[in-house]
This record gives structure tokens, C-alpha cells and sequence, in this order.
């Protein structure tokens, strides 16, 4: 019974110790490289078409130009 628990003991320690340190044969989305098309710009491009829609109550108005704008305070 001893040799049995000690086996399963020095097994488990072992998986462990291959989970830990041996690298993974499947890379992350790191390595993309330099045309991958990353977070940053998917943001970008969802706030760029949020700001060319106009929907809801707003959609009705007009944006507001340059000469229409009040002044504004100092």
C-alpha cells in the first residue's frame, strides 16, 4: 500500500512539474504580426461608426458645426 501511494504521489508531482515548466506546443494570438488586425483598432472603428450614426431621439438633430456652436466660457 505504501509503494502504491508513494507512486501516485511521485506521478502527480511529475504532471505537475510538465504542466509547469514545459512550454505549450500552441501560441496565443501574440505573434500575429505587424498587419493583424488587433483590439485597439476593432475599438476604433466601432467608435468611429457609433459617431457616424445618429439614432434614438438625437437621430433628428443635425451635428452641431464649427459656426453653430455657442462660446465658450474661460
Amino acid at each position: 500500500m505504501f509503494w502504491l501511494q508513494l507512486g501516485t504521489l511521485i506521478a502527480f508531482n511529475v504532471v505537475i512539474f510538465a504542466m509547469l515548466f514545459i512550454p505549450g506546443s500552441n501560441p496565443q494570438h501574440g505573434d500575429a504580426g505587424e498587419d493583424a488586425y488587433d483590439v485597439w483598432q476593432l475599438i476604433d472603428d466601432i467608435e468611429a461608426e457609433r459617431d457616424a450614426e445618429y439614432t434614438g431621439r438625437h437621430r433628428l438633430r443635425a451635428p452641431l458645426s464649427e459656426a453653430d456652436e455657442p462660446p465658450r466660457a474661460a
